[in-house]
Formats: structure tokens, C-alpha cells, sequence
């Protein structure tokens, strides 16, 4: 929601930035062009009330559409600071957020967790950048609960990986059934950071998005 909102409010900023010049030069074109009529009209043939009247309806529409523009603008900023108050107030508290990434560092991962709604079998994937399965693991049967998953940085063939960044899977197959289920990792929130127009919270000293995070809670 907060991305949303930041998406929206990046775009009109630009865009309010683009076209305030060009309305504050149509206005000041338009006085000047109706003082300079006004100034250089025939005495004998002066300017029609209609016409006039007409003009000056055209600059009261200009200013009620600028007045709207600003006011919309104060709308977008208040929005915009509830936003950056409201991300503020995670950080302290314990949160749980979605984590496909798992890192090989010196051929070792770190743990990852996922969490079984309903007895089921369950499948580990582990996929390289090109997308391709590396590493396939059966986990048996698993009750309803939380569990751990740390990865050996082998390959099904027992070779060791490459070092990097690999992106991981769990599945449970239900009654037959194949369903996804999100790996998590959770902690306290240690900070929120807004960069490329997104919200980030730093867990475990990784970025998350925002989006991410499944569950906010309190120490009791």
C-alpha cells in the first residue's frame, strides 16, 4: 500500500512540477495580452462586454484549476508524510516477512523457515539465476508448524555451488495437491529506508520490501 501510494505521489509530483510553469506563463500571457486590448482599443469600437466578460471567465478557470493543483499537491504531501510515519513505527517491532533468497557464502547458507498449515509432504527447490533447479529436496511429511531449512550448497549431484545469490521454493503436495508456500525470515525491525521511490525494512541486516512483510507484532 505504501509503494502504491508512493508510486502515485512521484508521478504527480513530476507531473504538477512539469506543467506549473506552463500555467503560470499561459496566466501571465493572458493579463497581459487582455491589459494590452484594453490599453489599444478603439475608442469608438471598444472592446464587446461579451467578449470581455467571456476572458475573464477564462482566467477565473485558470485560477480555480491552479488553486486546485496546489491544493491537491498539500493533499499528496500530507499523504506522503503519513506514509513515511507510518513505515517509521515498524522499526522495534517483531515482524515476519517473505524470503525466496537464499545467500552461499563460503559454500555454507543460512537458515531458512517456512511454515505448514496442514499435514502435508514437502518439497525444497533451490534455483540458480538462470532459473534452473540445482537442488531438489524431499522432507518428508510434515505436520502443521514451523521448520527450519538449511540448505548443504550442493547440487543433486553433490557438487558444491558456486558462491551467490539463489532463489528457493517450498512446496507441499496436499491430498495430491502442489501449492507454493512462501519461505519467511523473521526478527525485530531494525530500520525502514525509502530508496528508488520504495519502502524497505532491514531485518536480520537484509532489505525486504515493505510489501514483504507478512505479520507485525509486540513483545508481550
Amino acid at each position: 500500500m505504501l509503494d502504491e501510494m508512493n508510486g502515485i505521489y512521484m508521478g504527480t509530483l513530476q507531473a504538477q512540477r512539469s506543467k506549473a510553469p506552463k500555467k503560470s506563463l499561459d496566466k501571465e500571457a493572458f493579463l497581459q495580452l487582455l491589459v494590452t486590448q484594453l490599453q489599444n482599443q478603439d475608442p469608438t469600437n471598444s472592446m464587446d462586454t461579451k467578449d470581455m466578460l467571456a476572458q475573464m471567465s477564462q482566467l477565473s478557470t485558470t485560477e480555480q484549476i491552479m488553486n486546485m493543483s496546489t491544493s491537491f499537491q498539500n493533499m499528496i504531501d500530507s499523504q506522503m508524510n503519513m506514509n513515511k510515519m507510518q513505515a517509521a513505527s515498524i522499526v522495534g517491532k517483531n515482524v515476519v516477512v517473505e524470503n525466496n533468497e537464499v545467500n552461499l557464502i563460503d559454500g555454507k547458507s543460512e537458515n531458512i523457515y517456512f511454515k505448514v498449515d496442514e499435514e502435508s509432504p514437502i518439497v525444497v527447490e533451490i534455483y540458480d539465476s538462470n532459473g534452473k533447479v540445482v537442488k531438489r529436496e524431499d522432507m518428508g511429511i510434515k505436520s502443521a508448524g514451523g521448520y527450519p531449512y538449511l540448505w548443504d550448497g550442493k547440487d543433486n549431484n553433490g557438487v558444491s555451488m558456486a558462491d551467490g545469490s539463489y532463489k528457493i521454493k517450498v512446496f507441499s503436495y496436499l491430498n495430491g495437491q502442489k501449492t507454493e508456500i512462501s519461505p519467511i525470515d523473521g526478527g525485530k525491525a531494525q530500520a525502514v529506508q525509502f530508496l528508488d521511490n520504495k519502502y524497505y525494512v532491514i531485518v536480520n541486516n537484509k532489505k525486504y520490501p515493505i510489501s514483504s512483510i507478512k505479520e507485525i507484532s509486540e513483545d508481550a
